[in-house]
């Protein structure tokens, strides 16, 4: 028998629906047996022995699954995978019947979604899949998220520190690009200034690991080939390109470089009414900080390398357009360029000189500065 289940996923138990998703009019020994898995079902255990008494129940049918994507899918959907079922996960957002339902509870919910899935299952498309990353991919995201708070706690203690100096009336010996350099710091602490002090060490501290994560980013990236391919664009650095690469995953689930570039929210959304298109803003889908650090490579990108996404670049502000926009269209550009050397399998060529430049500045602290600094031009 085709089932259709829908399984709400929570921390300690999951609520599962099935509905029948064949063809022919079910038999009463078919609607007997959704009867009865609908009742033992309502609630059952999450964890693997729970899973495995899924399994045992459906043996012999041919089930299908929909979850949805949460804290908690991940588990389960490996769990399931790896128990033989076939497991689809959809984006939350997607999910109208749910999200904008006023009488949404567990059973609802894990009903809807059994709804959902047979009619995907008879053609209709509601919604888009979510992709599921194995574990490792998962191990290589925390590690490029937790370099990324770094970065930032680190961007939010330099105006800190500046902000203190100004307030109170101090000044170092010179004016630092880098209020945190080796040179700062050891001035920050000979001031006494028991504040300064304090954010010093916690600057050292926060330097101090944010270069054992690079380590382990770099470590945990060894071999893979499309990091390889992502890193030798001018403009990336280790962790933007260790992030493109496990946000990515697989390039080959996109049909083309515009969905990549959708993905990450940098391509237009669409606005037509009456045959008459509108100027619309980026559909900022997908993840923030792929977008941010793939516009950070490509700002690298087109003030130190020459290409066509750089002539791109001069083109578009010629012709009047603002910096943020020009900049957001290259990488786009970047995107599609990227999707194609990744599933052609080809490196790109530099001059070693510019690599060796736009990797420091990639890597370094100085480029969110230069950024900043550009869009007020």
């Amino acid at each position: 028998m085709k089932i259709a289940i829908g399984i709400d996923v929570h921390k300690e138990k999951c609520a599962a629906f099935a509905v029948y998703a064949g063809k022919e009019e079910p038999r009463k020994k078919n609607l007997d047996f959704l009867e009865r898995f609908n009742a033992d079902f309502r609630r059952f255990p999450s964890d693997a022995a729970g899973m495995v008494g899924l399994t045992n129940r459906l043996h012999g049918q041919d089930a299908y699954i929909l979850i949805e994507n949460s804290t908690k899918s991940h588990d389960v959907y490996w769990m399931l995978t790896n128990l033989g079922f076939r497991v689809t996960v959809a984006h939350a957002a997607d999910l109208y019947r749910i999200t904008r339902s006023k009488t949404k509870n567990d059973d609802n919910d894990a009903a809807e979604l059994a709804g959902y899935m047979r009619r995907r299952l008879m053609g209709e498309i509601e919604f888009a899949v979510a992709h599921m990353p194995s574990r490792e991919v998962l191990v290589q995201r925390e590690l490029c998220r937790f370099d990324i708070n770094d970065r930032n706690d680190l961007t939010a203690l330099k105006k800190q520190i500046r902000s203190h100096l100004l307030i109170r009336g101090m000044k170092l010996s010179r004016d630092y690009s880098d209020i945190t350099c080796v040179l700062a710091l050891r001035e920050l602490k000979a001031t006494g200034d028991h504040i300064l002090i304090l954010d010093a060490a916690k600057a050292e501290s926060i330097k101090a690991r944010k270069s054992q994560t690079e380590k382990m980013i770099r470590y945990r990236m060894e071999g893979n080939r499309m990091f390889d391919i992502v890193w030798s664009v001018p403009g990336f650095g280790i962790l933007s390109a260790a992030y493109v690469t496990c946000m990515a995953d697989d390039m080959t689930r996109f049909v083309d470089g515009r969905a990549f570039a959708a993905s990450a929210g940098i391509t237009p959304k669409l606005d037509e009414s009456a045959d008459r298109p509108k100027n619309c803003g980026i559909s900022r889908r997908g993840d923030p900080e792929l977008r941010r650090l793939l516009c950070q490579a490509t700002f690298v990108h087109i003030n130190h390398a020459d290409s066509f996404i750089s002539e791109k670049y001069k083109r578009l502000k010629a012709n009047g357009k603002h910096h943020n926009e020009a900049l957001v269209a290259c990488a786009n550009s970047m995107a599609r360029m990227i999707w194609a050397m990744v599933t052609r399998d080809r490196k790109y060529s530099a001059d070693p000189t510019v690599m060796a430049v736009t990797r420091y500045l990639a890597d370094s602290d100085e480029i969110e500065d230069e950024m900043e600094a550009a869009q007020t031009e």
